[in-house]
């Protein structure tokens, strides 16, 4: 699922000759002919929602010699 969002609240644009409009400044699709074009797009940003990426596991603390 792809998910784009406009500052335009109703852009439209063309996929094979079919005219389709954000809603709301956000428009969502599987379609791939419909990706295609939006990537295309200057006016269309694609925002998917990623999941969450764990950090990296810290590497263990090294031990030093304590001077007594």
């Amino acid at each position: 699922m792809a998910k784009y969002e406009s500052h335009y609240k109703s852009l439209g644009f063309y996929v094979n000759d079919e005219l389709k409009r954000f809603n709301n400044g956000s428009y969502v699709t599987d379609d791939k002919d419909d990706i295609t074009v939006l990537d295309e797009l200057t006016d269309a940003v694609r925002v998917d929602e990623q999941p969450e990426a764990k950090p990296a596991p810290k590497a263990p603390a090294k031990r030093t010699a304590s001077a007594k």
